[in-house]
């Protein structure tokens, strides 16, 4: 089996929703979960640890990288533009929140959350569109055109300020556009479902290619899958099926496209992310990323997710690879790195698997437990709980020795509990104690009760959470660092904070405490505050840590 050399680029801690690189290779970017954006740059063709990340106002549907301004749209708000520092140049709302965007050579097609298209300006500013651009299913670009198609079958090619070619819709009852791309100059691939007329009757699926600059229709021909995606080498049209084909239609010596469609290679699922680059044809299909060069011999590497994204600097040096194995269950996969000029390599099937299966930073405590008193001996050194025990962390357990007691939990040696995480509660001392409090409440003053009760906020103010500065821990054993989270920098001017909530990368909650430690292993890691007063008001915010070996 051909291979690539494979290496894991990045470790992201939620699913990664999109992916691009800078034509140089130089800067990557990337989103996770719900809208947080990361960059890194390639230094002395090393990837660089000191990672930027930006939050957006929702889950992030697009990013681009233009010469030096990344371009994010998210699903909430619309495109914002950022720097290389991921500080916000400007933004603009688009209606409807952000669907997808692609790139023109001076402007960025965006079709909304209904389906509407938007040009917008790299500079920000909005291009009215004249007429009616609705009910979009898919867009492709290439030069200053956008090719949209519709719900209802239609197809249309729109350069910047007007529709200069249209395909109508065909069918008795309709059909719908599972492809549409664009062939060499003036020439579109069209891959159509038309739906049957009578139950049971196979529904028609065809190829068409229109030359759009005289509305002539070269070819249609029918298929046994629906094509998908579609790329141009030097002299052919590449097309991907839904069935695992990728199959070739040549051009011929006068630069007329051959009626015949020749197989390249069948791969069992369906062909995404097809593309042509160093003379060679990439393209995913269900765990793989797959590499056929001209010679025929095929090449294929292994991730441990179903590819989504697959990005290519100018040169193929840097080919970068990201999706996720779609069970909810397992850690995030990694973000793959090959280069398409280095070396093929022969290896077995079995080992395929051996770039991301090394171990990994998911090792990281951080649960609730870990810092109790009881638990903290087994995850902790000698010297590590000494040192502890001069914080004011451990001042927790003094300043709840009465409800301990109430509980009737202690560190002596009576029986717990046969069910793990379970109290033994003395109910008889616990109304006890109740009562007696409730004794103190009816000793007070009548004009205190009223004056509280009575007592009256001008204006609901939110509270703000405060994470703390972020963080760069050097690890004295090299491989793992202590780290406190600390919240008790947030402020409510009502001082009703009821409810503190900190989450890993995955959105995990890790801890419902204000102050906690958490152990590291090296790496780069954010964490967000999420903090809530009485009224139900809540603020959040971002801490990023990054653990380094001590030199």
């Amino acid at each position: 089996m051909l291979t690539r050399d494979a290496t894991v680029a990045y470790r992201p801690e939620a699913r990664v929703s999109t992916l691009a690189i800078s034509k140089d290779g130089r800067i990557s970017v990337w989103s996770e979960g719900e809208g947080i954006v990361f960059l890194s740059k390639i230094r002395n063709d090393e990837l660089d640890d000191d990672l930027l990340f930006w939050k957006a106002d929702g889950r992030v549907t697009g990013t681009i990288i233009s010469n030096n301004s990344i371009f994010v749209l998210d699903e909430i708000f619309g495109i914002n533009c950022l720097n290389s520092q991921l500080e916000t140049v400007w933004k603009k709302e688009i209606e409807g929140g952000g669907f997808e965007f692609k790139e023109l050579k001076d402007k960025i097609a965006v079709v909304d959350s209904l389906g509407r298209l938007h040009i917008v300006t790299k500079q920000g500013d909005i291009i009215p569109i004249d007429e009616d651009y609705s009910s979009i299913s898919m867009m492709e670009v290439f030069s200053e055109n956008i090719i949209t198609a519709h719900e209802n079958g239609e197809v249309r090619l729109f350069d910047g300020t007007k529709t200069i070619w249209r395909r109508p819709q065909r069918g008795e009852i309709g059909e719908s556009i599972t492809h549409i791309g664009n062939v060499f100059v003036d020439k579109l691939v069209i891959g159509r479902e038309g739906y049957a007329l009578v139950p049971g009757d196979e529904e028609a699926l065809e190829i068409e290619i229109w030359d759009y600059s005289k509305n002539n229709l070269i070819l249609r021909k029918d298929i046994d899958s629906r094509l998908i995606s579609s790329t141009t080498s030097d002299r052919s049209l590449v097309l991907g099926f839904s069935n695992g084909e990728v199959s070739r239609i040549k051009l011929d010596s006068n630069g007329f496209l051959e009626k015949e469609m020749t197989s390249i290679t069948q791969s069992g699922y369906p062909v995404k992310n097809l593309q042509y680059y160093s003379n060679q044809i990439i393209f995913s299909s269900w765990f793989f990323v797959y590499g056929v060069l001209e010679n025929g011999d095929i090449w294929k590497v292994e991730h441990q997710g179903i590819p989504e994204f697959i990005q290519i600097s100018r040169n193929g040096d840097v080919c970068l690879f990201a999706g996720e194995d779609q069970n909810d269950w397992t850690s995030p996969e990694p973000i793959g790195r090959i280069s398409l000029n280095s070396d093929l390599i022969e290896i077995d099937d079995s080992e395929l698997t051996q770039w991301f299966s090394e171990q990994s930073n998911s090792n990281n405590e951080y649960s609730d437990d870990f810092y109790s008193q009881q638990v903290i001996s087994s995850h902790l050194s000698k010297d590590e709980i000494a040192e502890l025990s001069k914080s004011d962390f451990n001042n927790l357990e003094e300043s709840i020795d009465d409800l301990i007691g109430a509980l009737n939990f202690s560190n002596n040696n009576e029986p717990e509990s046969n069910i793990y995480g379970t109290l033994e509660i003395d109910s008889e001392e616990l109304l006890s104690q109740l009562d007696d409090e409730m004794e103190k409440a009816a000793m007070l003053p009548e004009q205190t009760i009223l004056d509280e009760l009575n007592s009256v906020v001008d204006e609901i103010q939110i509270p703000i959470a405060n994470a703390g500065d972020d963080l760069k821990i050097f690890s004295s054993d090299g491989n793992t660092a202590i780290v406190t989270l600390d919240a008790t920098s947030s402020f409510d001017p009502q001082g009703r904070i009821e409810k503190w909530s900190w989450l890993d990368g995955s959105g995990k909650e890790i801890s419902n405490l204000a102050k906690l430690n958490v152990r590291l292993n090296i790496g780069t890691f954010r964490f967000e505050l999420r903090i809530c007063d009485s009224d139900g008001n809540w603020s959040s915010d971002f801490l990023s840590v990054k653990v380094v070996k001590e030199v």
